[in-house]
């Protein structure tokens, strides 16, 4: 999303910093292989200044935004000599943690968290479009291209679209050789909002930390 959003010719790291100073808090989503998480050369992310989430984070750190840590998949807050000096400030930013078994409450949990550092325009279109936590993602775009599905087809036409039960399972099975037993759980609730097939895919690929894995996965899916 930084690439896509980074006009050609202009430095990233003067974008990157340039858009952090503008918003009013950043989440930072930790996994269980965040910290260790390295590049293609083996060096560890963190510990590359011109890592996109290292420079982001710095960015914010430095102006003293609010930076609210989003643990996932169980992972623990990082200790201060875990992190590089200008990511240190991290280890002492209070974190909100979000599981599968407690899913809609942590994410009310976090959204009254992020309640304080919102402009009013931002607290009216929570207002207008309440999440119910079994998603985090750009619900609106989703639910209008959707919408536009629908009115353009009717009938076993939409219900087409839809995964069954076989292809619920066959996900499921395939996504558990990455995250374990809940991938059954992970997988019913993703088909619950997916008007396809090859949506359901892309939900639980979001499941998988490491990003050759997702690729891994989505290859297998659609096999």
């Amino acid at each position: 999303m930084d690439v896509a959003a980074i006009e050609p010719g202009r430095d990233f790291r003067k974008a990157i910093d340039q858009s952090v100073s503008t918003c009013s808090v950043l989440l930072a989503v930790i996994g269980q292989g965040w910290l260790g998480s390295t590049d293609p050369g083996g060096g560890r992310r963190l510990d590359d200044v011109n890592d996109f989430v290292r420079i982001e984070l710095a960015s914010a750190l430095r102006r003293d935004i609010p930076v609210v840590p989003v643990l996932v998949q169980s992972a623990k807050m990082p200790h201060e000599e875990q992190l590089p000096d200008d990511l240190k400030e991290l280890a002492y930013r209070n974190a909100v943690e979000l599981t599968h078994a407690r899913w809609k409450s942590d994410v009310q949990v976090l959204l009254r968290a992020l309640g304080p550092h919102l402009d009013e325009s931002c607290k009216d279109a929570f207002k207008e479009h309440p999440v119910d936590g079994n998603e985090v993602q750009d619900a609106g775009s989703k639910e209008a291209s959707r919408g536009q599905m629908a009115g353009r087809m009717s009938g076993p036409q939409v219900d087409a679209l839809k995964p069954d039960a076989k292809t619920i399972e066959r996900v499921s099975a395939i996504l558990a050789a990455y995250i374990g037993p809940i991938s059954e759980l992970i997988v019913k609730r993703a088909a619950k909002r997916s008007s396809s097939i090859e949506e359901l895919y892309e939900i639980a690929a979001r499941e998988i930390e490491s990003e050759a894995d997702r690729a891994k996965f989505l290859r297998s899916c659609r096999n």
